[in-house]
């Protein structure tokens, strides 16, 4: 999440309160320097950290309460959703009605059981006992959209940013975007790599921190992208966590409060997915999975993160004993003179969670893992 001093919200609100302080008062100005150095000296560095440490008033100087009490309010006033009349989300939906809606993997038999694909301004979450399943067909979403006419929409994705948390994913994503361009000429090959890499925006996250303080970024510039009415209604991203576990369980050994930082990822998240931005924005997560004591198969981080995705998708594996030799490696579906060795596995995917699919609901298809 970002540090107090760097979130661009709170600047903006700060340098309003002080000129409109100056123009009333002449010389008083609000003491945002002053404000700042007191929180972290008490360990407030950020937004989040204003408004769940209970003691702040306690531990900072008398004469700053009234400044520390107004600049909490901007945070929560920044963070809340304000609602919308019934008019307003008539009209946007009216605006948005042509649009694309959805964002395809090139996975036929997945697309399928998704109605087409990702949903827009909606979180996705893939989990599987074995994470290398759910990274591989978070880069076949990510992957199937760099490339011209390849498994997609006709009109192009405007950047995927894959943040990951380990080191393998950035490489699995080339070996993805070179296996697709065996469909094309060998002449047009390397520009298309180069193209594809451009528009592959990848994010190192050691921590939850790390996570938020992008998420919070990437929010604030599609802020500054509506209020400088620079984006079409088609504008679209996808964004890629690969794999939240790893992110939130290291708060534990930090001795923090899990449930806080899953509700500050919660957050984050729903402003990248809202109805108010004009860059509509996917989000695909990748998480593991827990088994309760009724032997159910759930996603990992307990119940507090079952809240964050609007839809949950279990991927379980089923590997084949030889080895295979078909036409395209990425999707063998696909008639293509484009040849690879490898091994393939049987994927079955099926809905746990979603707003407008059955839950139960099942897809097998063949995927190299």
């Amino acid at each position: 999440m970002p540090p107090l001093k760097s979130a661009n919200y709170i600047r903006r609100w700060a340098e309003s309160v002080e000129g409109s302080r100056n123009s009333a008062a002449g010389t008083a100005t609000f003491p945002f320097a002053a404000c700042l150095t007191a929180l972290e000296a008490v360990g407030v560095r950020t937004d989040y950290d204003l408004l769940l440490q209970p003691d702040t008033l306690v531990q900072t100087p008398v004469v700053l309460h009234h400044h520390i009490k107004a600049l909490r309010m901007a945070v929560l006033d920044h963070l809340s959703s304000p609602g919308h009349s019934a008019a307003d989300l008539i009209e946007r939906h009216e605006l948005t009605a042509e649009q694309p809606v959805s964002i395809k993997s090139g996975i036929v038999e997945l697309d399928r059981l998704l109605n087409g694909g990702l949903s827009m301004r909606q979180v996705t979450e893939l989990c599987a006992k074995e994470a290398r399943v759910a990274t591989q067909v978070a880069i076949e979403f990510a992957t199937a959209h760099l490339l011209p006419g390849h498994a997609s929409n006709s009109t192009p994705i405007t950047k995927v940013y894959y943040l990951q948390s380990g080191s393998l994913s950035l490489w699995r994503a080339e070996q993805a975007i070179s296996k697709r361009l065996k469909l094309f000429s060998s002449e047009l090959r390397d520009t298309l790599h180069r193209q594809a890499l451009e528009r592959l925006i990848v994010v190192d996250c050691g921590d939850a921190d790390a996570l938020l303080t992008f998420l919070h970024k990437y929010a604030d510039a599609r802020a500054a992208v509506n209020e400088n009415q620079q984006a079409s209604l088609a504008t679209r991203d996808l964004v890629i966590v690969d794999s939240i576990r790893p992110l939130i369980v290291a708060v534990l050994q930090r001795q923090n409060d899990i449930d806080i930082e899953v509700h500050a990822v919660k957050t984050a998240l729903r402003r990248i997915t809202s109805a108010r931005s004009l860059v509509n924005t996917a989000v695909l997560v990748t998480n593991g999975v827990s088994q309760r004591e009724n032997s159910r198969t759930q996603p990992s981080l307990g119940t507090a993160w079952g809240m964050v995705s609007h839809t949950h998708l279990y991927l379980d594996q089923e590997s084949l004993d030889t080895d295979y030799h078909h036409a395209d490696a990425i999707r063998p579906n696909d008639n293509s003179a484009a040849s690879s060795t490898g091994r393939i596995s049987k994927i079955l995917a099926v809905v746990l969670k979603s707003p407008c699919i059955c839950v139960n609901s099942q897809a097998i298809f063949e995927l190299e893992v």
